[in-house]
């Protein structure tokens, strides 16, 4: 999948494709994380879950009918028990309307509007163009509470090119989100991962109290870790590599996290179990993984998000986390997005890379600020990261001559 943005809050032109590995590298406040959030919001906007669908569909409609109801029960020539069912469709609306001159000011305009809303209603199917574009809508209000045009020129439109592999289309934002062509993508899922901390005792709620199914990323990711998926793609040969790199992850954390039902999560170490809340967000960076990999969460059809994994974990251990994340995406095919600021761990991303024959696979990007610092573009690095290693390094040369004074 690839998405090529324009005019997008802080960014101004970016293209990203996700084929592999892609990482982003960049200064603080240069649009890293807009694009990991518009390709998450854009493979769940673009994947609606049918039942989530036809349930918000329904309530929508029943609102709707209540409130028309309360408007005619103000108006006491109108037998309000004609009105009253519990098939609410075209025929009703149409009866709706054919009363509608009884009333005056602000309620006839309020009967008009709701009327025109069921119409709407009623023809948008599960699939469309409309629901993704209704989908895609509310994804990106969550993402970026309604700041999606350009922060410092918002007449300036904002615009997404779509390329999949079952075809592309343009999604573009000046008040309200349009979509101008209905395509499938070959990535389903996708899940975010900001901060190893949302792994404590809460996540037991995951699976006793967690509805299935939430817009938010990190309940998103909570049921992942704590349920088991319905995934079916999976083979004899993903179960064996599965399996090996949870071991590798043991090795590295010198045991494992397992979530009981009664217990919540675990950290078991030497056939010792330790409450989850006294282990170290470093050994959670790891055991997040594993316990997506135990519950099949990850596959060649969902797109892995890391916001700066490197945060919490040790330098020795950023270098270990980055052959975790090659072996993921070469030996599972598991597309992941990262973002970085970390020396260590972006040239552990390279090395590993090319130790495992995986550069082809592996993109490099450098999100680089305008002079006056009011906008940001993201380059291709891929064939030479040095500017992003020159970029990292200003720090160092800073402190030289802090010493130097």
């Amino acid at each position: 999948m690839k998405i090529s943005v324009q005019n997008f809050g802080i960014i101004s032109n970016a293209s990203v494709e996700v084929n592999g590995i892609s990482l982003i590298a960049g200064a603080n406040d240069s649009g890293k994380s807009t694009i990991g959030k518009i390709f998450y919001s854009i493979v769940r906007g673009f994947n609606p879950e049918e039942t989530v669908f036809v349930t918000e569909k329904n309530e929508f409609i029943r609102e709707l009918y209540q409130q028309i109801l309360r408007i005619l029960r103000d108006n006491k020539a109108i037998d309000i028990t004609n009105f009253q069912t519990t098939k609410v469709n075209e025929e009703w609306t149409k009866n709706v309307r054919q009363i509608i001159e009884k009333f005056e000011g602000q309620q006839k305009n309020r009967l008009n509007t709701y009327c025109v809303l069921l119409e709407k209603e009623f023809n948008v199917e599960f699939d469309s163009i409309s629901s993704k574009i209704r989908e895609v809508s509310r994804y990106f209000s969550i993402e970026f509470n309604d700041e999606i045009s350009p922060i410092f020129n918002n007449k300036k439109v904002s615009r997404i090119l779509l390329e999949d592999l079952e075809g592309s289309t343009t999604i573009e934002y000046s008040y309200v989100l349009d979509i101008n062509r209905n395509i499938s993508t070959f990535l389903t899922n996708s899940f975010f991962i900001e901060t190893p901390s949302l792994i404590n005792n809460s996540l037991q709620e995951s699976i006793l109290f967690e509805e299935r199914f939430s817009r938010e990323k990190e309940a998103h990711l909570k049921f992942a870790l704590a349920n088991e998926s319905s995934f079916v793609g999976f083979d004899e040969k993903n179960d064996k590599e599965n399996d090996e790199i949870i071991k590798i992850i043991s090795k590295i954390i010198l045991g494992e996290l397992i979530i009981d039902d009664f217990s919540g999560v675990i950290y078991k170490k030497n056939g010792h179990q330790i409450n989850i809340d006294n282990v170290a967000l470093g050994i959670k960076g790891f055991g997040l993984i594993q316990l997506l990999l135990k519950n099949k969460q990850l596959n060649e059809r969902t797109l892995l998000i890391i916001d700066e994994p490197e945060i919490h974990l040790h330098p020795n251990w950023q270098v270990l986390y980055a052959e975790i994340l090659v072996l993921l995406s070469k030996k599972l095919e598991i597309p992941i997005l990262l973002t970085s600021h970390s020396p260590y761990f972006i040239e552990a991303l390279k090395a590993f890379s090319e130790k495992y024959n995986f550069q082809d696979k592996t993109n490099f990007y450098f999100s680089e600020k305008s002079k006056d610092g009011l906008t940001a573009q993201i380059v291709d690095v891929s064939d030479d990261i040095s500017p992003i290693l020159m970029s990292i390094s200003e720090a160092h040369f800073k402190i030289s001559d802090i010493d130097n004074e």
